[in-house]
This record gives C-alpha cells, structure tokens and sequence, in this order.
C-alpha cells in the first residue's frame, strides 16, 4: 500500500520533548509531521512538576551538569517567544530553588551529591549546602524537623500544562501536520528514509525522530536497536487553594498559578506502568511535607495522582543517531530542557553530525560502561 502521507521529517511522539523539537524544526523551515498516539500512551507530559531545574543533576553522567545549566539560560527566550507567538504564557518563574533534607543522613548524602555535580563544571557552579537556620532565613514557614537543604541560584519553574498548549499552539501556527490516535506499529527503511505504519496510515518521512518517551523502548526494537528507557514512577498530591506563601522553588512543593500546591518526593522504581497511587506512597509524602511545611497540617489535599518518569541508566538523556536519518531524543526532564531541544536538538536533526556539547550522549556510553551501582535518585 503506498504511503498516505509524505513529510520531511516524522516525528513520534505528542509530549512536550517531541514538540519541542518538531517546532524547532518548523521554525528551521522544515516540513514536520507529529505521529501522536493519543491518550492511550503513557503521557509524561501531563503528570509532572514543571520545574526548570540545574541542581544535582549529572552525578552519573558528567555532561549532564552544563547541558543543564544551558538549557535554563535560554529559558527565558522560550518564554517569550512563546508568549508572543501564542499568546500563552507559561508562568516562568527562576527565582533559584532548594532542596529540602529531613534528616542528617539525608542532608550528607545531598552534599556529597551537590559536591560531584560542582565538579563536573568547568568555571563557576553556584550552590550552596543549608542548615535549619538558614533554610528558614529564605523560607520562614520551614519548620524545625528539617535537617537543612541544598540552595541554587539556577532553578526555577514553568506551568507544564501551559508549556504543552503552547507548544501545540506554536506547531499548528507554523504548519505543522499533526496527526492524533496514531500509534506507531511498524517502521520499514525505504529509500530515502522511512515508512512509518500506524495501522490506519503510512506516512513516507525522510528523518524520523523517536520522542515517544517509555515507547521508544517499543520503537527501537523495531529498528533493532535496544534504547535503555524504564519507568519510574512519582504520585503527587494537590492542596487546596491557598494563599502564596513563598516566593523561592522547592523540589518537593510548589504554588501553581491556580492558587493550589502540588507536593511530591517519591522515586518508585518497581511500579512498572502502573500509574496509580499508593496509600503508603501518599501517607510518606503527606508526612514529609508537614514536617516541611508545619502549616500544612490545616490544609485539604483534594487529589492525587501518580506519573511516569522516563529514566535511562544514569538518569541523563540520550541523543543519537540510532541508524542513518533515525534520531533518538529521549530524557526525565523535558520541561527544564525544552529551550535547548527546541534550538540545539532540532538543529542537530535538521543538519545532521551530533554537535560536541551532546556527544557524551549517545547509546555508547552503556555498552562501554559498567552497570551503575545504588539507586536511582532524582
């Protein structure tokens, strides 16, 4: 059967990391096609925090740290450009951010952390380790359980819900074919690219990009290629509306732009795909966040739900070329890293020859590596 559709480029995936990247390419005058399974995929995108976050990120992985740093100093650009275009915005706040510590044995383990990120940077790298006194000198409404906490000056956060419509927005505005409830089923190398066979369609594409987050798994198979992405489950609790009490970013609470607090901390790593919640999980979080957060002993949770996260071996993206005009763009933080998917990703897709700043982040790196040993942290 021929090819329904014709496109440059094909992008599968409808979240946040692939329209970033598909609109990135738009804007590099490409002709785009979105591949979207719809609401029967997984969808990282509309389950999580929405922070704009350097600290403690690539412990594992060492590039990680600057590609990090590089993707929030751009985020201001996003944010305006998608306000002007679109007319959404996206609620970006980079006031700096902590990380809060319960116990001493937590507050060590968070410094030592803090302490290989830094030294994975060439030049500065701002942070700075917190004990109870000096959390609350920021934050006064921290109560006194709290061991300390780590401080950077870097973090920030967005609305993710904002970010994914605009981002949406921006793709029909530029001309972006979107194509809905079409996952996936077949990939045929055919000169000079791809047939992509979603069961109701066959799209003929030049350059594929794999952004499908946990079903890249899926998709790389049928490329023969192993793409390491497991899921890692988080539950998040919502308050109430309550009035805003702070101003600085924290990592297991924020105020969103609707008046409510959303409140996390949880790294499930044996959940499989399940997204359902947990009374444990959630009795675990509603108790860390008291001891947090004293006056939250008086407010109302009134939901609740559990997400995936898309986690590699070393909890880092991955950018490659997994064969000739198949692009792998995977990662757990599409939100902190939406400004450079849409600017240095979509460059390397539209050009080719993966750029010196993301080569440390390909597939080689597993199969050179020994397994990494300890748990996952966030």
């Amino acid at each position: 059967m021929p090819p329904r559709y014709e496109t440059e480029i094909a992008v599968i995936g409808g979240g946040t990391v692939a329209l970033s990247v598909a609109v990135g390419l738009l804007r590099l005058g490409r002709k785009v096609t979105v591949i979207d399974e719809g609401d029967s995929a997984v969808r990282a995108s509309r389950g999580n925090f929405g922070l704009v976050w350097v600290q403690g990120k690539g412990d594992m992985l060492p590039a990680y740290t600057p590609w990090s740093m590089a993707a929030v100093e751009v985020w201001p650009d996003l944010a305006e450009w998608l306000r002007a275009f679109t007319g959404i915005d996206v609620a970006l706040e980079q006031p700096g951010g902590l990380y809060l510590c319960r116990s001493e044995a937590d507050l060590a383990a968070r410094a030592k952390k803090m302490a290989t990120v830094a030294g994975h940077v060439k030049g500065a790298y701002s942070y700075s380790m917190l004990d109870n006194r000096q959390l609350r000198e920021i934050v006064p409404q921290i109560g006194p359980e709290v061991a300390g906490g780590s401080y950077s000056p870097y973090d920030g956060q967005a609305d993710p819900l904002r970010l994914f419509h605009a981002l949406h927005r921006a793709f029909a505005k530029l001309g972006g074919r979107y194509l809905p409830g079409a996952g996936v089923q077949g990939i045929e190398a055919a000169a000079p690219g791809y047939i992509l066979d979603t069961g109701r369609d066959r799209i003929a594409a030049e350059r594929i990009v794999l952004a499908g987050g946990l079903g890249n798994a899926a998709l790389g198979r049928m490329l023969g290629v192993d793409i390491p992405v497991t899921p890692v489950r988080g539950q998040i609790l919502v308050t109430e509306r309550v009035p805003k009490i702070f101003n600085t970013v924290m990592e297991q609470a924020r105020h969103m732009p609707d008046g409510t607090m959303i409140i996390g901390g949880s790294w499930e790593e044996d959940s499989g795909y399940d997204t359902a919640t947990s009374h444990a999980v959630t009795r675990r979080i509603a108790s860390d966040a008291m001891a947090f957060f004293p006056f939250l002993k008086k407010v109302n949770i009134v939901r609740s739900w559990g997400a995936l996260r898309i986690i590699s071996p070393d909890a880092s993206p991955i950018y490659d070329e997994v064969t000739p005009g198949a692009f792998l763009v995977t990662c757990h933080s599409g939100i902190s890293l939406a400004a450079v998917h849409m600017e240095t990703v979509a460059d390397w897709v539209h050009k080719g020859g993966i750029p010196a700043d993301m080569a440390d982040f390909g597939l080689a790196r597993f199969r050179r590596a020994a397994p990494q040993q300890g748990a996952m942290t966030p």
